[in-house]
């Protein structure tokens, strides 16, 4: 079994605050869920189990609902990473030359549910761009830095 990430307490008393201002109500697993990502930028162990206690829904059903959303993370992001959608529109659209424009700050995603614009790219602040190309995914990168 592999093990987390140090948590920041203080992020962490944040993501509680947030869940904790919704109603304790099944409806709001997805907010609750959302709220925590918000907070951390990812979705801890400690997070999903908060969801859990405020939101009275199995653990097994919270971490059902959240591996279902491409949107949620397991895992914390990578500064200054980029993520290129690899569904089929995307990857038909170029996603994969994408991928290698710069392969030390790109990595693939599930689906982002944009195929109108693929490729479709999502940046470090969870920006979406649509239609992108490697020379216009290099030089976002760049502007980014």
């Amino acid at each position: 079994m592999t093990t987390e990430p140090s948590l920041d307490a203080g992020a962490l008393a944040d993501a509680r605050a947030a869940i904790d201002a919704l109603p304790r109500r099944k409806d709001q697993l997805l907010p609750a869920l959302e709220a925590a990502q918000h907070a951390l930028g990812w979705l801890p162990r400690a997070a999903i189990e908060h969801v859990h206690r405020h939101t009275r829904v199995p653990i097994s059903e919270v971490y059902a609902t959240a591996t279902a959303y491409s949107e949620l993370r397991f895992e914390p992001p990578v500064p200054g990473q980029w993520h290129v959608c690899t569904g089929i529109s995307c990857d038909l659209a170029g996603a994969a030359a994408l991928l290698t424009a710069l392969p030390d700050r790109t990595a693939g995603i599930d689906c982002q549910f944009l195929c109108a614009l693929a490729p479709v790219v999502v940046d470090e602040h969870e920006r979406l761009f649509g239609r992108v190309t490697p020379d216009s995914l290099r030089a976002r990168a760049e502007a980014s830095r």
